[in-house]
């Protein structure tokens, strides 16, 4: 496992894929939302208290970089059977079960990596600019609890997809999930964005990280409730959509990675019967 995690890892790093688009998407981001990603403040009256300013520089780039994050990621589990070398790989002493979490593991850190350099690059920044310290230890807490697990899950489901279909389509299908489910406010139609399935969900920011919202008109595009999190007016599937609180907030995470872990449990279940 942890041989094949080091060779994942090498290979995904070195590609200069990787860099480019991760660079065009940030430019995009940077260009759409300038004012917020220079001052980091979301509005509401808050400021930039460093434990907001973190928040809101994981909102601006969970907005569009995990569209990269899980395309980049869409040819690494079949790119063994397309080249070629599955059955050289099955001789070696390593285990199906072992190789496959190493290969998640690397190829994930890997991907990972330019959007941490992103955000920690802005929290060092920031933490320089504000004089605020403080910020880098909020920006490890929101990085390993509020933007960690989504990303363990959209990896899992970016490695096990392309095992079903094409890795374009699913790329394609991806992207659009990812509008659908973390993007779209729910009251525009039925999703699960902002529910406790969404991968971008703010639980862990209102329910851990002091995160809130003063009361806003009801015509805003976020819930009217203001500063409590959960439940859309008139929108379906609020049943999964909880007011966040610690408890769900630890939920979200649980979610995240009970979903990550049934993701790859199916994804080996499936390599294992069309070996077979």
């Amino acid at each position: 496992m942890i041989a094949t995690f080091r060779y994942e890892f090498r290979m995904q790093i070195r590609r200069p894929m990787l860099w480019i688009v991760y660079g065009l998407t940030l430019a995009v981001t940077v260009a759409g939302f300038g004012s917020t990603y220079v001052t980091l403040d979301l509005g509401g009256g808050q400021g930039t208290l460093p434990n907001t300013a973190m928040v809101a520089s994981a909102t601006l780039l969970m907005s569009l970089l995990p569209i990269v994050y899980g395309c980049l990621l869409a040819d690494r589990l079949v790119r063994d059977r397309r080249l070629g070398v599955a059955g050289i790989l099955d001789t070696t002493p390593t285990g199906h079960t072992a190789r496959l979490v190493g290969k998640y593991l690397g190829t994930c850190a890997a991907t990972v990596t330019p959007l941490a350099l992103a955000y920690f690059g802005r929290a060092v920044a920031y933490a320089i600019a504000e004089g605020e310290p403080s910020a880098l230890g909020w920006a490890v807490a929101v990085f390993v609890v509020a933007i960690v697990p989504g990303l363990l899950f959209v990896g899992a489901l970016a490695l096990a997809g392309p095992l079903l279909m094409p890795p374009m389509l699913f790329q394609v299908l991806f992207v659009a999930y990812w509008f659908w489910g973390s993007l779209i406010p729910p009251s525009m139609m039925p999703t699960v964005s902002h529910s406790i399935l969404s991968p971008n969900s703010q639980y862990v920011a209102y329910g851990l990280l002091g995160y809130h919202l003063p009361k806003l008109p009801p015509n805003t595009v976020l819930p009217p409730e203001g500063d409590v999190y959960g439940p859309w007016s008139d929108a379906s599937l609020n049943f999964l959509r909880p007011v966040a609180t610690e408890s769900t907030a630890f939920l979200w995470i649980g979610v995240m990675l009970v979903l990550a872990l049934s993701v790859l449990s199916l994804a080996r279940l499936h390599t294992t019967r069309t070996e077979s």
